[in-house]
């Protein structure tokens, strides 16, 4: 992070205050590693990034007996339960329990927690660039950086489980079986969720026209979905 803050001018303009969620979150824009996960609270976005992402190395669904592509998954989670729940694990003082504030952020993130404190917290930077806003995203991360997120995420669910809270609804694992990706993407297209949507600029422009030919593929060769067997 500390080379990303002196080197960043050469490349934007518009550099984040001093602000260490805005500048992670710019890394995180731009593919600079951080302990912050992506996260929509579009379901409708969050299915689109599950199915294009989805069966990438052949993109052409196929369901032959001796290769069955697997599904998709969109995870949701309930994010005011989960930060009131890390909340009340910090012992933060009502009036000062903003997990996004720069103050509270910057010691939850860097801070060397207490011993068996492990939890998760969804955050928003301040100010928002354009590519978060367009995708309604913000951000999970967990507290320790040197345990997984999923166990972090486990942690905090165990302990509002012991606290008598009904924790297990606060995740959900939702299977798209796989044959759905292309009605999945063609019915997000007709309400204009795509890439070229979702990734303002040219690059998000052909990601959604490398879809949109997958998706005429599939159309004008119905139940073919091998190069070989489209040549045959």
């Amino acid at each position: 992070m500390r080379e990303f803050r002196r080197r960043a001018h050469q490349y934007v303009t518009d550099v984040p205050r001093d602000d260490d969620l805005e500048w992670l979150a710019l890394m995180q824009h731009h593919g600079a590693p951080t302990r912050l996960v992506d996260w929509t609270r579009s379901p409708h976005v969050a299915a689109f990034f599950g199915a294009q992402s989805s069966n990438s190395a052949n993109p052409f669904i196929t369901t032959t007996p001796d290769k069955q592509v697997e599904p998709f998954v969109i995870w949701a989670v309930d994010v005011d339960s989960i930060n009131a729940e890390a909340v009340a694990m910090l012992g933060l003082p009502e009036g000062n329990n903003d997990l996004s504030s720069p103050e509270n952020f910057r010691k939850l993130y860097w801070d060397q927690p207490p011993d068996n404190l492990y939890l998760v917290a969804a955050v928003q930077p301040h100010r928002m660039n354009e590519r978060l806003t367009i995708q309604q995203a913000l951000f999970l991360f967990a507290n320790h950086a040197l345990f997984s997120f999923r166990r972090c995420l486990a942690a905090l669910l165990l302990h509002a489980s012991n606290g008598q809270k009904q924790s297990a609804q606060w995740l959900h694992k939702l299977v798209v079986a796989s044959e759905t990706r292309f009605d999945v993407l063609r019915a997000l297209n007709k309400l204009n969720i795509n890439g070229a949507t979702l990734y303002p600029g040219l690059d998000g422009f052909c990601q959604s026209l490398y879809v949109n030919v997958q998706i005429q593929e599939q159309e004008d060769w119905p139940g073919v979905s091998q190069t070989t067997d489209r040549e045959r």
